[in-house]
């Protein structure tokens, strides 16, 4: 060990099941080691990162403070797991009084990198691999922001590089899930890769303001000195680049990139670093021109449709036809059985459309036909527990009462499943991309029901798993009001108890026999 450690452990120290190896690195608040696990279960990897986090020590103060710092780290953890987001195992609490430092202490256990790209540079300045090593941090930086995160520390030493060779996002201590607009993280960061807002911003109780933004501002930083082996802002220390980062958003000094940043990442570096947050790239926009400036995946525009897109494809063409020779926006009953006899002639209740997913959407109880595939293809799209057909299917007729030209300008809501355009937007692609601009209505079903899909499946890991009730009811609630409303009302607020119970009413038909 070259450096002192923050939290020093010795080589075959057990924590669980996990030996320590060798140190790997060290920050300010914690400590990586390698560890190798001595268990039974096949399913765990024989070596991983061991992450020590003093959280059992010190004074009240810092204490609260590193708690603060590891619940944001596990919380993430926790809930994502996507392929360029490093991978947490399980979480350990080091029980060791005659060792005060280790006592106490969090221990995350975390799949094993073999080094950093802040190694990399210093060993290979302008790496030739890196233009498609940007290519796989934008990917997890949008997968971050599309899962409505921020990473917040976005830099060299917390991209992780694997074995083989592909990419990390690690490090989320200051990563901070997004409440609107914004999140909070902690007053910490590193200047070279902090925007020039947050340089003088203030910091509120529970931490300073952060938008996505502020990541893809770190993102041109990197991206800078990854191609060009210099930041994009002069000066030679830190204090100097960040004064030199205020003139420039004062407009008081112009941004003046290396003339050795290959042509195509100019505009794309320059996009990034705009003086306000409002002029930056969106992290979707910025993948589309990564993507294309490193030939790494389909040039904007050209994405290649996947077979749920095909099938949601013959869904559109199959609500189109229903509309055009049936009438789709005239079905408006109680959803009754009598439903199905205004909703189209007999003949409609024989064809495959009607007939799909019967297993999982009950037939003749007023679901129109040419919205089954749609609604069956969207649930089967979704992993999470309480996203059924069925509940898709109850709240659309409780939304809109399938009504696809619904339009309540008063509301702001229009469409079959009543969006909001400014959250459409965050929803409305199946690559997680939001729009770059806002849609107008009118929303068709092809693109509505999809996307009502996309943002149950993002609610329900949110929902706290104690709350009593029916989950698909909670699910239903957060939909109309938000999932922090629904957790800290211990259940559905009061306020959409009456739209809960109509959910609940058509779920019960809308459900097949024999299934919950």
């Amino acid at each position: 060990m070259t450096e002192p450690y923050a939290v020093p452990v010795p080589r075959g120290y057990r924590v669980g099941a996990w030996e320590v190896r060798a140190p790997l690195a060290t920050g300010a608040f914690g400590s990586v080691y390698e560890g190798r696990y001595t268990g039974t279960d096949g399913r765990l990897p024989r070596t991983v990162a061991l992450k020590f986090l003093p959280t059992g020590t010190s004074t009240p103060r810092r204490l609260a403070h590193l708690q603060d710092l590891v619940e944001r780290e596990v919380e993430l953890y926790r809930r994502l797991r996507h392929p360029r987001l490093i991978r947490m195992y399980e979480t350990l609490t080091v029980d060791d009084p005659d060792r005060p430092v280790l006592d106490g202490a969090t221990v995350l256990v975390l799949e094993r990198a073999e080094g950093s790209l802040a190694a990399l540079l210093a060993r290979t300045p302008r790496p030739e691999r890196g233009p498609a090593l940007l290519a796989q941090i934008v990917e997890g930086l949008h997968q971050l922001h599309a899962a409505g995160w921020v990473h917040g520390d976005l830099k060299p030493a917390n991209v992780l590089l694997m074995r083989d060779g592909s990419v990390r996002l690690g490090d989320f201590n200051m990563a901070a899930e997004l409440e609107g607009t914004h999140a909070y993280t902690p007053a910490f960061s590193t200047p070279d890769y902090t925007p020039p807002e947050l340089l003088w911003s203030e910091i509120g109780e529970r931490g300073r303001r952060i938008r996505p933004s502020a990541d893809v501002w770190a993102f041109g930083v990197l991206a800078h000195l990854v191609l060009t082996h210099t930041l994009p802002l002069p000066g030679a220390t830190p204090t100097a680049r960040r004064d030199a980062a205020v003139a420039y958003a004062r407009g008081t000094d112009p941004l003046r990139l290396s003339p050795g940043l290959p042509e195509p990442w100019q505009d794309i570096v320059r996009d990034c670093l705009t003086r306000t947050h409002a002029e930056r790239l969106g992290s979707g926009a910025l993948l589309r021109r990564v993507r294309a400036a490193t030939g790494t995946g389909p040039a904007p525009g050209r994405r290649r449709p996947s077979r749920r897109t095909t099938a949601l494809a013959a869904a559109a063409a199959t609500v189109a036809a229903a509309v055009l020779g049936y009438g789709v926006s005239t079905w408006a009953g109680d959803g009754g059985a009598g439903d199905d006899r205004k909703a189209a002639p007999a003949s409609a209740s024989l064809t495959p459309a009607a007939r799909y997913g019967a297993s999982e959407l009950r037939t003749g109880k007023g679901v129109p036909a040419a919205y089954r595939l749609l609604i069956v293809e969207t649930a089967r799209d979704c992993d999470r527990e309480g996203v059924t057909s069925a509940l898709i299917a109850a709240m659309l007729k409780v939304e809109s009462d399938f009504d696809p030209d619904l339009s309540d300008p008063a509301k702001d809501e229009y469409g079959i499943a009543r969006w909001t355009p400014s959250v459409l937007r965050w929803w409305m692609h199946e690559d997680g991309t939001p729009g770059e601009t806002v849609p107008a209505p009118p929303f068709p079903p092809a693109e509505s029901i999809p996307a009502m899909g996309r943002y149950l499946c993002w609610i329900a890991p949110r929902l706290d798993r104690t709350l009593p009730g029916d989950p698909r009811l909670l699910i239903a609630a957060a939909y109309r009001t938000s999932y922090r409303k629904v957790n800290d009302a211990g259940g559905v607020p009061p306020k959409y108890a009456d739209y809960a119970a109509r959910v609940a009413h058509y779920l019960k038909e809308y459900t097949p026999p024999g299934r919950t």
